[in-house]
């Protein structure tokens, strides 16, 4: 593999970490206006919101997995046997 795509793929797990942690933040945010809105003001779809960028940090994890960069341990979420 020549210099340059090992320098392009580092880079796209980089960026793929860094979506990542921003889809986190915004889903912590929309946790905070969840929680301070009263019932009837949205609260399901900010609620349907919070699951599809949940599925966004899900789906970019499973392209960090397909590229060859496994999630750490730790943060598996796999049934133990």
């Amino acid at each position: 593999m020549p210099p340059e795509e090992i320098t392009e793929e580092i880079n796209i797990v980089e960026d793929v970490k860094e979506l990542r942690l921003n889809i986190a933040e915004v889903t912590n945010r929309a946790r905070t206006i969840s929680t301070n809105i009263a019932r009837g003001l949205g609260g399901r779809e900010l609620a349907l919101a919070i699951t599809k960028l949940q599925e966004a940090k899900m789906w970019a994890g499973k392209m960090l997995e397909e590229i060859g960069n496994p999630l750490p341990e730790e943060f598996r979420d796999e049934p133990k046997a």
